[in-house]
């Protein structure tokens, strides 16, 4: 069921106790089934965001053999997903089903605000990895980066996502909107009153380019720059052609060789025996091997007299 409700808040056409405007927010009331599901689905989620982020975390900080840049990039993009596990899943899940703002006030600008940052940080470390890997390959000659420049990148990305999303924390506020149980201006709702409409939707404009549009671009440009100079460099070692044609070399010589050996030795080996001679094969029984041996171009051979 919807419920057409007028939010409240303070101006000078309406001098009222509670806070008035003019805008008009249709919420609706969410069976109770449906919120326990759904709270048991956004707590699993919440609950194993943080305990594998930790984890990752663990692993960089007790292994020296971890900590390199693109671990150290990976590390923050942990400590941001544990961020939005711990203060924006829970807190604005709760305020979508309940319809009200039932937390204390100061997290009403806190929680968006952190929402915002810990996005703005893990797509900037997203496209941070990007870039390094691109140094990496394009350039292998040149200097890495150093630890110590890889942290004060990090640093500098969370101080530019908490600029980003300051302007959560200055716009929203809890206004009292109307509540048709009571019928007064008493359901506490958390909402912008601290920015023009209009400059609010710009505001959001800019925010989807930078978290989604300028990220996308730069990782999509840097990674097709990087698969095109690995396609184009060429392959170690020698081509499948050229390496079975010299397999297929290398083999014929080897046979060759091997006959050539082999006919040498059957040569060297042949006068060795009296039938080898005529007139061994004669049956000239006369015939007495002599076995003096004498060197001739540097092979023993044996003398028949």
């Amino acid at each position: 069921m919807n419920l057409n409700i007028t939010l409240s808040t303070q101006g000078e056409d309406k001098p009222t106790s509670h806070n008035a405007t003019n805008m008009t927010v249709d919420l609706y009331e969410v069976p109770t089934p449906l919120v326990i599901f759904l709270s048991c689905c956004y707590g699993t989620i919440s609950l194993v965001s943080v305990v594998g982020n930790l984890l990752v975390l663990l692993i960089v900080a007790i292994s020296r053999r971890m900590r390199t840049v693109t671990n150290y990039y990976i590390a923050n993009l942990a400590t941001a997903d544990i961020v939005i596990g711990l203060f924006a899943i829970p807190f604005h899940f709760q305020a979508a089903l309940l319809q009200r703002w039932v937390l204390p006030p100061f997290m009403c600008a806190f929680c968006p605000f952190i929402q915002v940052t810990s996005v703005n940080v893990s797509v900037f470390s997203l496209a941070a990895i990007s870039i390094d890997r691109y140094r990496a390959v394009i350039h292998p000659i040149k200097a890495k980066t150093a630890k110590g420049s890889a942290k004060w990148a990090i640093l500098f990305i969370w101080i530019l996502g908490s600029l980003i999303a300051v302007p959560y924390a200055m716009a929203l506020r809890v206004t009292m909107v109307f509540d048709p149980e009571t019928e007064e201006y008493s359901k506490p709702f958390c909402q912008n009153v601290g920015i023009p409409i209009y400059w609010w939707k710009v505001y959001n404009y800019i925010l989807v380019c930078l978290q989604y549009v300028v990220p996308l671009s730069v990782i999509t440009l840097v990674y097709a720059i990087i698969g095109m100079k690995l396609k184009a460099a060429p392959i170690p070692g020698n081509s499948e052609g050229e390496r079975d044609n010299a397999v297929l070399k290398n083999r014929k010589k080897n046979n060759g060789d091997t006959a050539s050996n082999a006919s040498g030795m059957w040569a060297w080996l042949r006068p060795t025996t009296p039938e080898a001679t005529p007139a061994g094969r004669a049956g000239n029984r006369d015939v007495v091997p002599d076995y003096r041996g004498s060197r001739q171009g540097g092979f023993f051979s044996l003398e028949f007299g």
